[in-house]
């Protein structure tokens, strides 16, 4: 072993998987390095493993003993003990519902420490956040808001032009995904695991992603007029018969609700915890600096770094992306200028009851869209941030005002502040934990028990927020020196590894599809923190020192962020593909074991291998499901505050091509107040 692991203990995760190698069946390989008084040997063995474990006649042992040793005192004992066959260990303790996380009530919202030196009104700030959220003109085609990635229980459920192509595999633009295309790796018999008696019967690296603008260059904005100015670019990939038609993200879109509890976000991370004031990239990116307003207004660039602010560092990503939001070229000053010029959700219903922007909703809205006159996104900035960030005549080098150059401090502070009152903590789950032994049944119940025991599901979906990438267990309330933000882990085959600390390859899709935490910037390096350790940066660890050598094995490529559990029944489609439809498909997945099993090992997590006990049992698989939807809390379900919010148009696919353009179909969402509204509906309800 390396010196870094000599050091590093194992972690819960690993704890458990060297357990299961002592206790379960098929074929046990461990290596034992010993050093008691002088004498030094490995013990290597090969067995197959039946319980009791003892010593059978194809056993081999490689003794390597330090000769000069052999004669020291008690040396004959200790090698009679150690050959003695030994007991078999203790099964872990069956995990009863006191064992289970707690309601979500019980952790604290992470919020920057350092908040009030950007913030003087949060009130005031979430409304802005709220606002520019849910706000369609700052799309380069003055229809694609955050929100509209994102309005479905925090997540998409369009069926229509949702499809992206991994590798050559790819039906075209405009597509219609329905029922029969799931799950996108199929087999004979979805209750085993694949092999010559159950192949394969359908098989596709496309990815349910979320359709954004067409594939444009930006040229310019044009004040007052929500639509920018852009030159179109021929797009081989997304078009109908040549004509561009809107683009797929390549990931499926993971919900905003309870993400404020993330300790980084998107699917591979590269949200940073740290927000630097201007992209995702945290304190990875050292030219990354703010305008701020000194004496007599000058202006000066400086560093920034907000600890806690995933959210931030992730909302100011999407807007200028040239898939998602943008024409190709525009920056967040650009952007800055166009809204500053326009009137906030000037193309959008407020209604009255908002919880957040009734008080400045029209007076005449739903009828008369956006808000009412004098509120203006420069007074709400003015209102919300200290003025150190906004108050001066002067103008930077690039010819943009301060209020201009700053709109990416803005925009990620106020949207992560918007997104940290998302938070769904009222489920019929939270209540039984808090005491209501009423909120669930038995089989609710008998759920939770395979949730905490033979599924092994808690080891990744843990704590209250129902997934180990959590700011409170990698360095919060719920941390524990044993369990860093590198982890050192027993993996399915071979030596241990170092992995983020809840971040898994799974074996949804084989690796090289999408390497997820272990991909990288193209100048700033990788995601992975432990590989940015490997190759000799160093990330801020919360004081835990760990060393990783060349030639140490990691565990990174092809995971992905544990997503939260919390309402998932609502947050279909799943995975990072977007490729099962059901919680069903999930469940039978996991009992069955990694769909990519043997492909995937070098990076394997170590619970994916089946989960004999529930694999083709329909009466465990309903049960497990109905705890799952347990976590759903029913204010999400209606809409009811705070996840009520403004009208939203928003293009489903194309209804087809008229003078060289494809034509949006277009799909209205309402505008709801704190009362809620209609109901959320799954995506398999919605799916034909």
């Amino acid at each position: 072993m390396v010196d870094a692991v000599s050091q590093q203990k194992f972690t819960r995760k690993g704890r458990a998987m060297l357990l299961r190698r002592l206790n379960g069946s098929g074929r046990l390989n461990w290596t034992v390095s010993l050093m008691l008084a002088g004498l030094m040997f490995t013990i290597s063995a090969s067995v197959n493993a039946a319980p009791p474990l003892s010593f059978k006649p194809d056993l081999k042992l490689d003794l390597k003993l330090d000769l000069k040793n052999l004669l020291k005192p008690g040396l004959k004992d200790t090698l009679q003990d150690l050959l003695k066959p030994k007991p078999q260990p203790q099964k872990p303790p069956h995990k009863d519902e006191y064992d289970a996380p707690g309601a979500l009530s019980s952790i604290p919202v992470p919020l920057p420490s350092n908040l009030d030196q950007f913030i003087r009104n949060k009130k005031v700030a979430i409304a802005l956040g709220k606002a520019l959220f849910w706000d369609m003109q700052v799309g380069g085609d003055g229809r694609t808001a955050c929100a509209t990635c994102h309005y479905n229980a925090g997540v998409d459920n369009r069926t229509r032009n949702t499809l992206a192509p991994r590798l050559s595999q790819f039906r075209g633009a405009n597509v219609d995904i329905t029922s029969a295309d799931f799950p996108f790796h199929r087999l004979a018999n979805p209750h085993e695991k694949e092999s010559n008696d159950n192949p394969v019967v359908f098989d596709t690296s496309e990815v349910v992603g979320s359709q954004g603008v067409i594939k444009r260059d930006f040229v310019r904005i044009v004040e007052g007029n929500p639509i920018d100015i852009g030159k179109t670019i021929p797009d081989p990939i997304f078009n109908i018969n040549g004509v561009n038609a809107r683009q797929v993200t390549g990931r499926n879109a993971p919900t905003v609700i309870n993400a404020v509890f993330n300790d980084r976000n998107f699917w591979d991370g590269r949200a940073n915890r740290f927000f630097n004031g201007v992209n995702p990239f945290g304190d990875m990116d050292p030219s990354a600096k703010v305008w701020a307003a000194g004496l007599f207004g000058t202006l000066s660039q400086t560093k920034i770094k907000l600890d806690n602010a995933s959210l931030a560092s992730q909302a100011v990503g999407p807007p200028n992306n040239e898939v998602e939001m943008s024409w190709n070229g525009r920056s967040f000053p650009d952007l800055g200028r166009k809204m500053l010029s326009l009137t906030p959700l000037a193309l959008q219903g407020v209604h009255p009851n908002d919880s957040v922007l009734g008080e400045y909703a029209n007076e005449k809205s739903p009828t008369v869209k956006g808000l009412k006159k004098g509120i203006t996104y420069a007074a709400l900035i003015q209102s919300a941030f200290q003025p150190k960030w906004w108050q001066s005549n002067g103008i930077t080098p690039a010819g943009d005002t301060l209020m201009e150059a700053n709109f990416s401090l803005y925009w990620g502070l106020s949207i992560m502040l918007y997104e940290s009152t998302l938070v769904s903590d009222d489920s019929p789950f939270d209540r039984y934990q808090k005491g209501d032994k009423s909120a669930i049944n038995a089989q609710v119940k008998e759920g939770l028990s395979l949730f905490l025991n033979e599924g092994r599901c808690i080891n990744c979906h843990s704590g209250p927020e129902f997934t180990s990438a959590t700011v409170s267990q990698l360095r919060g309330v719920l941390s524990h020196p044993d369990e860093p933000m590198i982890e050192f882990m027993a993996m399915q085959a071979g030596p241990e590894a170092f992995y983020d600390a809840g971040f898994y390859n799974i074996g949804v899709r084989p690796t090289e599809e999408d390497l997820g935490v272990g991909g990288r910037h193209p100048t700033l390096g990788p995601w992975s923190l432990a590989r940015r350790v490997q190759e000799g940066q160093k990330p801020d660890l919360n004081d835990v020192k760990i060393s990783i050598g060349p030639n140490d094995r990691l565990a990174v490529d092809g995971a992905f962020k544990t997503p939260t559990l919390r309402n998932v029944e609502l947050t279909g489609p799943y995975m990072h593909n977007g490729g099962m439809r059901t919680l069903e498909e999930v469940v039978k997945f996991y009992a069955r074991r990694a769909d990519f099993f043997e492909h995937n090992i070098d990076n394997l997590d170590p619970d994916v291998d089946g989960i004999e006990e529930v694999r083709g049992d329909e009466q465990k698989i309903a049960a497990l499901v109905a705890f799952m939807k347990s976590l759903t809390d029913d204010r999400v379900r209606y809409r009811k505050a705070p996840f009520d919010h403004p009208e939203l148009v928003i293009p489903n696919g194309h209804s087809g091509v008229s003078s060289g353009q494809a034509l949006d179909q277009l799909l209205k969402i309402p505008a709801v107040g704190r009362e809620g509204g209609g109901e959320v509906k799954p995506f398999e309800e919605v799916l034909p």
